[in-house]
């Protein structure tokens, strides 16, 4: 019968020992006390003993590690019994394992684990690609005696890869090398998950008929996700797809000037039509004395300011105000800007009045 040793069993070893040597020591004392004669015929044995007792102990350190057997954390036992085969009851879990030297104890990994393959395929063009997979799996930690008993240690290269390998195989040919470098991918990854897992269940199934029949719907291996690493494919093939994606965002980006030119267009018509409207309102209201009075303020706003310029009204009678900058160099303005003084008959024609002023 195989038991878990308890994490404490050395600490109760080494106190049991101890507690041996005290009692010993006693009994010998008591002894020689009362029974002289036992106790010489004890003391004649001792050498045996002691000889005895360092070949028992010499078995048991070599034994040691066979018999107890010690499993780390996220690992879980399976024992082989020599007389009664696989025991399917339940899985040894972390501890300290006390197996006969006549069993084996066969350890697994419970805990989440990835594994890369390389799989060649032909997509429906009829090109080869290669495509570089990561399983990530566990197995079901109740059900790996019976994993152990039907299918092994090597449960992943026997009932897992080859699914995989096929369903990529199956789902590959469905589709362009294109779609499977660039934009499928992710839709291949989801279609390839389910059909594994369907397929990986399917042979579990074929392989529990052997079994009880309480286990019949139960998975051995659970596969959490899988994922396209790598995908190789031909060097012009993949120049071309590059090449192809260039073309269509370089197609996307004349596609949107022309939206941004009609919406400019668009515009400009719109602001057209407004100004159009405005001077067909507006028309009747601008008299000539309207206009004079309103060049009169902007000259007078401008002769204001502490820029240098050139005030010159034009000839005629409806001449208006011209203002020249004159920062650069040239005559300044006065202080204020007021009308040319004297009788306009004075001046002489075609000929502005000029009135300047220092900066």
């Amino acid at each position: 019968m195989n038991v878990t040793i308890p994490e404490d069993f050395g600490l109760y070893a080494v106190g049991g020992v101890v507690l041996a040597l005290i009692l010993s020591n006693l009994f010998m004392r008591a002894l020689k006390r009362h029974k002289p004669k036992w106790h010489k015929r004890i003391l004649s044995w001792r050498f045996r003993a002691g000889v005895t007792l360092l070949i028992l102990l010499f078995i048991a350190v070599v034994l040691v590690k066979v018999v107890f057997i010690k499993i780390d954390s996220g690992q879980v036992g399976v024992i082989w019994k020599r007389f009664g085969g696989t025991y399917v009851e339940h899985p040894f879990y972390e501890g300290t394992v006390l197996v006969y030297p006549w069993d084996t104890l066969t350890i697994y990994s419970s805990r989440f684990q990835t594994t890369t393959t390389e799989i060649h395929a032909i997509t429906s063009e009829g090109l080869r690609i290669k495509m570089e997979i990561t399983v990530r799996y566990r197995p079901v930690v109740e059900h790996i005696p019976y994993l152990h008993k039907l299918v092994g240690e090597d449960y992943l290269d026997e009932i897992v890869i080859p699914e995989v390998a096929s369903a990529v195989r199956m789902i590959v040919s469905d589709y362009t090398a294109e779609e499977v470098y660039a934009n499928q991918r992710l839709k291949i990854q989801d279609k390839l998950l389910s059909t594994v897992l369907r397929e990986v269940q399917l042979q579990e199934k074929t392989i529990l008929k052997q079994e009880k029949s309480e286990m019949q719907g139960h998975n051995l291996v659970n596969l959490d996700d899988m994922l396209i690493r790598h995908v190789d494919i031909p060097e012009g093939v993949h120049n071309a797809i590059i090449a192809k994606v260039n073309q269509m965002h370089l197609y996307q980006e004349y596609e949107m000037r022309l939206d941004v030119a009609e919406k400019e267009a668009e515009r400009k018509k719109v602001e057209a039509m407004g100004i159009a409207d405005f001077q067909e309102k507006v028309s009747g209201g601008i008299s000539e004395t309207y206009l004079r009075w309103r060049g009169i303020e902007a000259t007078i706003e401008l002769a204001k300011s502490n820029n240098a310029k050139v005030v010159v009204i034009g000839s005629g009678k409806d001449g208006l105000p011209l203002i020249l900058n004159t920062e650069n160099g040239g005559s300044a303005l006065p202080a204020s800007v007021q009308p040319v003084a004297g009788d306009p008959q004075n001046q002489e024609p075609q000929t502005p009045n000029a009135i300047t002023k220092p900066k």
